[in-house]
This record gives structure tokens, C-alpha cells and sequence, in this order.
């Protein structure tokens, strides 16, 4: 039976400093895709399985991300003012940052050239027709959209940044229906490659998080207003234990072999770059046994 490997990333802000710094522990001639035949990121884990996808080190992106996620996440200054008057942050300096990191022209048929055997898995939700869409390249419906499109609609945290617009349509962070992508990554092998759950197996990285219980405030989210009795509904259930849930869907699903890997337990916020260095320095405690847990993943 043939095995394929999936590569999970989850969402967190600037807690997926720890996932990308993981995987820029790896010697410098594995920090690539090869072998790798999904990979699925959502929310923060799409900007980096977006720029992963284009062929950039680990390394090189993990040094991206630390040195630009300052940028991200500087406040407008009418949110300062009015906390409730639109998006925390600025969308197009985000964008600035991903056309840098990923390409401004990188579209999803481009991977394909890089990492023959790679399907990747960007997925958002179009909130303008209540529709979830996980992005991806298993066939060509997706093959023309730019991957900063995909990264930024993925990772459009409502109160946050503001949706992206696409074909009239808007879409923000997937996180709101599953903020790791496993069962998304896992069904979409199983319906596109005909990889039975048995010949699947999953390492996937968590970014320290367990369950944030502040709910979101209610603010102006492009056209659509989000009364607060909603926000906090959707806070919880965007929220829920990734420990959890994956326990429950990998024992479930009969994974011929999974991993989540999430060893650092963190309380910080998911909008505050200032912690990033205290992040690298936990990720670096368990260097060793992250390149134990790749190797097993990867040659089991």
C-alpha cells in the first residue's frame, strides 16, 4: 500500500513562529517539500505552507517571519481611537509583506513546477455565501489563483484584518470552521488521491496554543456587521482544543500514523510580535526531539 505523507499547519498568529522555527531546525538539504504529498496550512500555518510551496527554505522564511511579523500587526490608528470601528490591522501591509515572502505572481499551478508531487490545501470561508473553500491544486479548478489571495483569505481574522475580496466574494480565516486542518487535509487525500486513511500519515504542527477563551469583540467586518452575541459563539467554537480535536479525529479517523506535535504550551496573544523571541527560545529546547519526531514521520 502506498503511503502518503501530510504536513499540517495549524493557525495562531504570531504563535506559528514556533511551527516555521520547527522546521528550520532541519538540516539545510531537507528544509524543502520533497516527498512531502500534502500539505495543508490554515489561518497563520497558510502563509507559511503558501511560501513553503513556492520552493523557500524553512530557514529563509522562518527568518522572514520574525524579522516582518512586527508589520503585520501594528494597530490602525482608528482602532486605537475606536476599538470598534474597523479591523484591528492593516490587510495591505500584510499583503506588502506576503508578496516579499511568497511572490506577488505565485499562483497555485506554479507549485506543481517546483514539487511535482505536491498538493497544497489553503483553505478559507466565503462568508458571502456561507461556503467553506479549501483552496487547493489536486485538480486544476484553482490552478490560476495567486497564492498571496489564498494565504491572505485564509488568515483574514475577523476584528483583526478585513476579508479578502475575491470575485466579489468574502472570505476570511478557516480557523472560524477548523483551526487545524486535519479532517480537511485528511478526507481531501482520501477523495483526490484514493489514499485510504490506513496509507496516510500525518505530522502535524500546533502553535502552542490549547483554547483562548477571550471572544471577539463586535466590530464593522467589511459590509457584514457582526453582532457580538455571534462573535462570541463563534470565538468558542473557533477555539476549541486542538488537543482535543485531534486526539478525537486521528484515533477516529484509523490514521496509519499522525503526530501533533505542540509541545510548548503558551498564554500569549495571537497579535503580539514582542513574544516571538521567548517562542524561538522554548521551539530551541526541543530541537532534538523535534528532528527525532521528522524522522519518524518521514521514514516510517
Amino acid at each position: 500500500m502506498k503511503k502518503c505523507r501530510i504536513l499540517c499547519l495549524n493557525g495562531g498568529g504570531v504563535l506559528a513562529a514556533l511551527e516555521i522555527h520547527f522546521l528550520a531546525m532541519l538540516p539545510t538539504d531537507k528544509q524543502n517539500l520533497e516527498g512531502v504529498d500534502v500539505l495543508a496550512g490554515v489561518s497563520a500555518g497558510a502563509l507559511l505552507a503558501a511560501a513553503m510551496a513556492t520552493g523557500r527554505s524553512f530557514g529563509e522564511i522562518d527568518t522572514v517571519f520574525q524579522q516582518r511579523a512586527k508589520e503585520c500587526f501594528t494597530k490602525r490608528f482608528a482602532a486605537k481611537v475606536n476599538p470598534l470601528a474597523c479591523p484591528t490591522y492593516r490587510a495591505d501591509t500584510m499583503e506588502n509583506v506576503l508578496n516579499d515572502m511568497i511572490g506577488a505572481d505565485a499562483t497555485l499551478k506554479d507549485v506543481k513546477k517546483v514539487y511535482p508531487r505536491l498538493n497544497v490545501i489553503l483553505p478559507s470561508l466565503n462568508v458571502s455565501d456561507d461556503i467553506y473553500c479549501p483552496f487547493h491544486n489536486f485538480t486544476h479548478e484553482h490552478d490560476n489563483r495567486r497564492l498571496v489571495d489564498l494565504a491572505m483569505a485564509s488568515s483574514a481574522a475577523p476584528t483583526y484584518f478585513a476579508g479578502r475580496d475575491m470575485d466579489g466574494k468574502c472570505y476570511i480565516d478557516a480557523g472560524l470552521i477548523e483551526c487545524d486542518p486535519l479532517l480537511t487535509a485528511t478526507t481531501m487525500t482520501k477523495r483526490y488521491l484514493k489514499a485510504p486513511f490506513l496509507a496516510q500519515k500525518v505530522l502535524m504542527l500546533g502553535s502552542g496554543m490549547d483554547r483562548d477563551p477571550s471572544p471577539m469583540p463586535t466590530k464593522k467586518y467589511n459590509n457584514l456587521g457582526l453582532l457580538s452575541i455571534a462573535t462570541d459563539i463563534l470565538a468558542e467554537y473557533a477555539t476549541l482544543s486542538n488537543k482535543l480535536f485531534t486526539k478525537m479525529c486521528g484515533d477516529g479517523l484509523g490514521l496509519g500514523y499522525w503526530n501533533f506535535w505542540n509541545p510548548v504550551e503558551v498564554e500569549g496573544k495571537i497579535d503580539q510580535p514582542d513574544q516571538i523571541p521567548k517562542l524561538i527560545e522554548l521551539a530551541d529546547q526541543h530541537r532534538t526531539a523535534f528532528l527525532s519526531a521528522w524522522d519518524e514521520w518521514y521514514n516510517s
